[in-house]
């Protein structure tokens, strides 16, 4: 992984934005950089920037991301491009591919939380397409981590490297290195895998001691016992058998007995309804005669004789009342016509006048029209001239009056500007040598640092120990609880099992749990013969109670059979009738189409077209001819219509007719299936019930069925109720005594654990002294630096903060100060050039006004000019033309001669159609008294046709006819109840007939001359002796049943007893290797190791550095480490002897050897080094800036982050951090020749 380039803005002192490009000059040219700066300045910002920018996430002290962003910036980002290898999968060649990392947040705009910082964002791209990867705050870090094959913890190791904290890894205590270690490397998972073998091994263990106690309370049957239970069994098989065959043959009986008393009853009901019948047969014949009558007078003959009378005398009617209007019609249209004829002749008077008067005037206005169009635009353009002068006159008057005010106050401005910094730099006096002192004050507060941080390692030694003391402390006692708890477990764990004892024996009462389950055997075998029996009596009821309605339906059905064969009878003759009506429609419609040819060629006139005769396009007489002339053709279509219908309501009537007559035939094999079905459930519901024990008087009736059901299940559920509380007692005492079992495992380990924590409290106790006389040393030493530091503060009315993190702000305070104070001394020497300026530019501005004010008052004088000949222009035209305005008289001249020319067209209209319509009327009055005449003939002849009829009726008059006829719906359900009480009779006849015949047919079985009542009581003794063997075949069977499940459990519990013992044996080895309860066995040990192989990796980078020292892992200590001088005949030495120089180098090696360590799945070409060069010597300086310009020459770019100004001379090319006003820094690149080149963008 390579670092290419780096781009950020708002991120803690360094507001940008600014873009650091790594792989340009001079960064790139050397490859081996310092990053400079005072303290404070923001140089780890830099390396901060970077990590934001990848992982989201910043290493320096855990801070939270929020914390970077600048007070007040609205947002802050930072953006860093990666160059990585990546293998082609279709070539496989390597190949190098560019990548940018977005980090992004921004405060919020509204809402109560207004200026708090939002939630941050993420993206990754190609570089440099943009091509998106993959987005948020989740995904990028990941696939960062995927690309380069780090993650945050390998990248904060491998390329950030904070050789500081290897300092303190080489001089710190066994269990301080192992946390700074267990940190480093990311080994913490094995401490978790020790404590989880650890806890894993104590529950198998206690799983296989609770399996154990499980099989040892399960009790099984002698085998005597059970020999005896089974020869029981057979010798009550055998009984059942008899008493079963029995059940069979008296349940046979029962359902001939149950069927042929149905039929019985079933032929005495149909015998009383046949009687009932006959009554209402004598009851119903004088509303049939009334029904004869009304049929009389609504024969077919005589309704059609009525129907043609009636319309003969409608047709005649019409005829006179039309004749009537069109004679009244006629003297209003003559009166119509004249006076049209003389408003047609006024239009043509006045039309004549407007045409002279237009052609008179039209000259004059043209004229007219041209001067003012001259005259319009002459005045527009003066008006615009105007309207730009008066805004150039209030635009110099207002330069003018606001340069006078702003002479005064900028004047003004400036005096009291010098005055303010002269009174400040006089309050401030005090920090005119401040720049000079800062560099004793940093010296200062760096060596109070370093006590600082020795004081917090001792004190959190101190506060471990103290922890360590008041866990072990602690933990005896909760041990000591435990073992107190555990014994007062066991004695609860004694009184809970008393209740359970009493209420078992409760409800076993006398008896045992097998003769209990024999019980509810039974009752289970009970009720699943009921739940079968249910059913059969469900399904003979049904069938009995559909035969009985088949029966209902057949009787209506036959009903509606007679009254469609009357219907269809009636539609038969109306159709014949209304087939002789079209005939007689068509003869008289020949006998008017037979009429003059003038009377068709009038119907096909069509309103807008042309007669062919006189040419003529108004048709007045059509209009009302057509329809009479059509009426006749109308009225045979109608009736053409009227018998098609007849036709599709006969075809309908037929099919339907068909229909019933099938559905009868349907009905009646319905029936026979019914009451075969009803006998067979019965007989089958006979049959089931024969095997109960129970009492069952009728076993087809579905409520008693229901009801024994209902009761059987209740006591099914108590019985079950029971039993399930018996089993629960049962677990529950197993379960108790398992408990009581694993207390007293509890009791023993809680004192074993009790004693050893005795032991660690000892320990603990002894360890702690030693710290607290070397705390009380450092502490002295802190209290000196701050005296002298809190001395040099003073002049400057500051005070040392209270913890090291704050030193760097009391640093940038004074840096800030210093920098006030330059800055006011060179605002007061520009200030007064400033005014020098002003008083010059203020001469130039008067003079270009005073010439601006002389233009504008010539251009004054050449507007008036102009107005004055616009003036003379209108003076002109008044004197040819001084009427209205033209436009408007030829617009009012154009309408008039338009107006009086199309009131002439008008009234020429008006005047044909009234011409035209006087004509139609009198054509039309003649065609109806032609009409009137024919009509009359026709009507005495329908007239002579109607007496005839009524005579072949039996009729006088009409009236008498129609006194006779019934409303249509009355004479219908009359017709109706006659044919249903006809159909009632016939079908009574036949139920008899066949009922008769099925009960002679039943009564030759002959089965039995028991009754149903005796055979019933048999039964149910037989069923009552059943019962109480059952009982005792389900008593026997379940206590079998039982202890062959127990064997068979038993068996199970000890293959899985065998498996458990062999899960805890190996999960037991596994917490002997490396368990722990604090998980320190096994991380030490995969601790050691990482500290072995991170050794070799360093000695590597030593040898570079120094051919002096070798790092040695201690023989049979995990965690120590020790240095071989090779000066000293390879003397072994501890860590702790070497010098600050010695401790500097060997901590550098360490840390670029963790960088391989963390990187060994990935190429890392980038390298940042954190402090450190402090404590070297100049010869020991040299060899580190030696050792790394070879990593350098490697491939890899290195950035150092330094105070020492040795390291800045020796290393030309910096990334240089300079703070400036406010609190912010800028950032620069230095090349070697000391050119400054800006990172802002």
């Amino acid at each position: 992984m390579k670092i290419i380039s780096l781009r950020f803005a708002n991120l803690n002192s360094l507001p940008g934005p600014y873009l650091i490009r790594f792989d340009a000059a001079p960064l790139a040219d050397t490859g081996l950089f310092a990053i400079t700066g005072p303290t404070g300045a923001g140089k780890s910002t830099l390396l901060d920037a970077i990590a934001v920018g990848l992982y989201g996430r910043v290493p320096r002290h855990d801070r939270q991301v929020g914390e970077m962003v600048s007070r007040h910036a609205p947002e802050a980002w930072s953006e860093v491009e990666f160059e990585v290898h990546e293998t082609n999968a279709d070539t496989g060649l390597t190949q190098r591919v560019r990548y940018r990392s977005r980090w992004q947040v921004k405060r919020k705009t509204r809402g109560e939380d207004k200026g708090s910082l939002g939630q941050d964002a993420m993206s990754l791209v190609l570089s440099p397409s943009g091509e998106a990867v993959v987005s948020g705050k989740e995904a990028v870090p990941a696939k960062v981590g995927e690309l380069s094959g780090l993650d945050f913890g390998q990248f904060e190791q491998a390329v950030l490297l904070s050789q500081g904290k290897f300092a303190r890894f080489l001089h710190a205590p066994e269990r301080e290195r192992s946390a700074l270690l267990e940190k480093m490397t990311n080994v913490g998972i094995y401490s978790q895998l020790s404590v989880a073998a650890f806890e894993k091994a104590k529950e198998e263990e206690q799983k296989t001691k609770l399996l154990e106690a499980s099989l040892n309370a399960t009790r099984l049957l002698p085998d005597d016992e059970r020999q005896r239970l089974t020869q029981l069994l057979d010798i009550l098989d055998l009984e059942a058998q008899g008493i079963y065959d029995h059940q069979q043959e008296l349940s046979t009986c029962l359902a001939w007995r149950t069927i042929l008393d149905q039929l019985d009853r079933l032929l005495t009901e149909a015998a009383q309804q046949a009687i009932q019948l006959q009554a209402d047969d004598k009851a119903l014949q004088p509303t049939f005669a009334r029904l004869a009558d009304h049929e009389r007078a609504a024969a077919p003959a005589l309704s059609n004789a009525l129907v043609l009378h009636e319309q003969a005398q409608q047709e005649l009617r019409r005829d006179m009342e039309a004749l009537a209007q069109l004679e009244q019609q006629l003297p209003t249209l003559l009166a119509a016509t004249n006076e049209a004829s003389g408003a047609h002749a006024t239009a043509a008077t006045r039309q004549a006048a407007a045409q002279l008067e237009a052609e008179r005037l039209r000259p004059v206005l043209q004229v007219a029209l041209e001067q003012d169009t001259t005259i319009r635009a002459n005045q527009g353009q003066l008006t615009k001239k105007c309207a730009a002068h008066d805004r150039d006159q209030s635009a110099h008057k207002a330069e003018q009056a606001a340069w006078h005010h702003t002479q005064a106050s900028e004047l003004t401005r400036q005096q009291d500007k010098q005055t303010e910094l002269r009174a400040w730099l006089a309050a401030h006096h005090h920090e005119r040598d401040l720049t000079s002192e800062l560099a004793e004050i940093n010296r200062q507060i760096l060596d109070l640092e370093t006590v600082n941080t020795q004081l917090a390692t001792l004190e959190a030694q101190q506060k471990a120990q103290l922890k360590l003391l008041a866990d072990a402390t602690a933990e005896r006692q909760r041990h000591e609880l435990a073992a107190s708890e555990a014994q007062q477990k066991q004695r609860v764990l004694v009184e809970q099992g008393r209740p359970c004892r009493e209420e078992v024996t409760t409800l076993l009462r006398g008896t045992d749990a097998a003769a209990l389950d024999q019980h509810a055997a039974t009752l289970t075998a009970h009720l699943g013969l009921l739940q079968r029996l249910l059913p059969q009596a469900q399904a003979a009821h049904e069938h009995t109670a559909r035969a009985h309605t088949l029966t209902q339906e057949h009787t209506q059905a036959t009903l509606g059979l007679a009254t469609a064969e009357t219907a269809f009878a009636h539609l038969e003759q109306r159709h014949t009738d209304g087939q002789r009506l079209l005939e007689s429609y068509q003869r008289e419609l020949r006998t008017q189409q037979a009429l003059a040819d003038l009377n068709s060629h009038r119907q096909h006139l069509r309103p807008g077209q042309a007669c062919a005769l006189c040419g003529a396009t108004e048709h007045a007489f059509t209009a009302d001819f057509a329809a009479d002339a059509d009426e006749q053709e109308q009225r045979v279509e109608g009736q053409k219509n009227a018998v098609a219908r007849l036709h599709e309501e006969l075809t309908s009537a037929g099919q339907e007719l068909a229909r019933l007559r099938y559905a009868q035939q349907q009905r009646l094999a319905r029936y026979d299936e019914a009451l075969a079905a009803a006998t067979l459930a019965r007989t089958q519901a006979t049959e089931l019930a024969a095997t109960l024990v129970l009492p069952l008087p009728d076993p087809a009736d579905p409520d008693a069925v229901s009801q024994l059901l209902a009761e059987t299940t209740e006591k099914q559920a108590a019985t079950d109720k029971g039993r399930r509380r018996l089993t629960t007692l049962t677990e529950e005492l197993a379960q108790l005594k398992a408990e009581h079992t694993a207390a007293g495992v509890r009791l023993a380990q809680a004192q074993e654990e009790g004693q050893r924590a005795g032991t660690r409290h000892l320990q603990a106790k002894q360890t702690l002294q030693p710290i607290d006389a070397e705390l009380v040393d450092i502490r002295e030493q802190a209290a000196n630096y701050r005296a002298v530091i809190q001395s040099l503060l003073a002049p400057h009315q500051l005070r040392l903060p209270a913890t090291s993190q704050a030193y760097g702000g009391v640093l940038s305070t004074l840096t800030d100060r210093a920098e006030k104070y330059q800055i006011r001394s060179q605002a007061l020497d520009k200030s007064q050039s400033d005014l020098d300026a002003l008083q010059k530019a203020q001469a130039v501005r008067a003079d270009m006004l005073a010439k601006n004010e002389a233009k504008l008052k010539a251009d004054a004088e050449s507007l008036h000019d102009e107005q004055q000949a616009i003036e003379a222009q209108r003076t002109t035209r008044r004197m040819s033309y001084d009427g209205p305005d033209p436009a408007a008289e030829q617009e009012r001249l154009h309408q008039t001669t338009q107006q009086v020319t199309q009131a002439l067209h008008r009234a020429e209209t008006s005047l044909q159609q009234q011409q035209l319509l006087l004509k139609g009327t009198s054509e039309k009055i003649a065609q109806r008294k032609e009409d009137l005449q024919r009509h009359q003939a026709d009507y005495q002849v329908r007239q002579a046709e109607l007496a005839t009829a009524l005579a072949a009726a039996g009729f006088t008059t009409t009236a008498e006819a129609q006194a006779l006829l019934l409303p249509e719906t009355d004479a219908r359900q009359l017709a109706q109840r006659r044919q249903r009480h006809l159909t009632d009779q016939q079908a009574s006849q036949q139920l008899q007939v066949k009922l008769a015949a099925d009960l002679a047919h039943h009564q030759e079985a002959a089965l039995t001359p028991i009754s149903t009542a005796a055979l019933t009581a048999e039964l149910a003794q037989l069923n009552n002796e059943n019962e109480k063997l059952n009982q005792r075949i389900g008593a026997a069977g379940s206590q079998l049943t039982q202890d062959d499940e127990a064997r068979q459990q038993q068996a199970e519990g000890l293959r899985e007893l065998q498996l458990r013992q062999q899960e805890q044996q190996r999960w037991q080895d596994l917490a002997e290797q490396i368990g722990s309860a604090r998980g320190d066995k096994f991380s030490q040990f995969a601790q050691g190791l990482t500290l072995s192989h991170l050794a070799r990796l360093a000695n590597l980078r030593l040898q570079q550095l120094t051919n002096r020292y070798t790092i040695l892992k201690t023989p049979n200590r995990n965690l120590e480490l020790q240095i071989i001088d090779h000066d000293q005949a390879d003397t072994v030495r501890p860590m702790a002897s070497l010098s600050g120089g010695e401790s500097f180098l060997v901590s550098l090696a360490l840390a670029l050897g963790l960088s391989e360590l963390a990187g060994y799945k990935a190429r890392i070409e980038s390298l940042f080094i954190d402090e450190g060069f402090g404590t070297l010597d100049p010869d020991s300086l040299n060899t580190a800036l030696d050792a790394l310009e070879r990593l350098q020459h490697s491939g890899k770019m290195i950035g150092i982050i330094s105070h020492v100004a040795d390291l800045k001379e020796r290393i030309g090319t910096q990334i240089r951090v300079q703070p400036g006003a406010g609190g912010n820094s800028t950032v620069r690149v230095v090349d070697v020749v000391g050119n400054e080149l800006e990172c802002n963008v």
